[in-house]
């Protein structure tokens, strides 16, 4: 005897968490016209992602917070320079410690993409500590590395010198005396203040 099986597929979009989905997509990607801005601006930017380390800990975490800072200055209208700061505070038992520290300063640039999506690269150096307390995350040295971030996030401005961002970000960070490897992926919100006003682009 031959047994049916009813289908369990269903068409792409039917489902309500898809065309949401969709819908969110969308509008985050076209809200805003391309705006384009020259001079120095400042970057505020915390949130929050996974961490795993691939070597020696050969253990995983979701941070407490993870940072992007930056100053930068504008040298075209899509293009800017910037210096800044990568790192997270990361919820991690390692023999009598709990939490991971990892801090890294350094130079990259941004590039704001059509409908004022931003990319932007960070190359630095820094350390990681090992820490019994968040209230006190410089705790004792687990050595000094480099490494690098990237985000990708979408902007809404404010008046004609804020900025409001929001969008992923990874970033990857090595120490060289103790073999240490950091790898993480979250979402960073950003907030952005322009002191030279910017202007719609032409």
């Amino acid at each position: 005897m031959t047994k049916k099986y009813s289908s369990q597929f269903k068409p792409i979009g039917s489902s309500k968490w898809t065309r949401m989905a969709v819908l969110i997509f969308l509008v985050f990607f076209s809200l805003a016209e391309s705006h384009a801005q020259k001079g120095l601006f400042v970057k505020i930017s915390m949130g929050s992602g996974y961490i795993k380390e691939n070597t020696g800990l050969k253990k995983a975490g979701w941070s407490l917070v993870t940072k992007n800072h930056a100053i930068g200055y504008g040298i075209t209208d899509k293009f800017a320079l910037q210096v800044g700061e990568l790192g997270g505070l990361v919820k991690m038992k390692v023999k009598e410690y709990d939490f991971v520290n990892i801090n890294g300063f350094g130079v990259g640039f941004n590039y704001r993409i059509r409908k004022d999506i931003n990319w932007s690269v960070l190359g630095a150096s820094g350390f990681v500590a090992f820490a019994k307390k968040w209230t006190d995350p410089s705790g004792d040295s687990a050595g000094k590395g480099y490494g690098f971030n990237m985000s990708l996030d979408k902007e809404w401005f404010l008046g004609n010198r804020w900025g409001l961002r929001l969008g992923p970000h990874f970033f990857w960070f090595k120490t060289t005396d103790s073999s240490y490897q950091f790898f993480d992926a979250g979402l960073n919100a950003s907030v952005v203040f322009y002191l030279t006003p910017f202007r719609e682009k032409e």
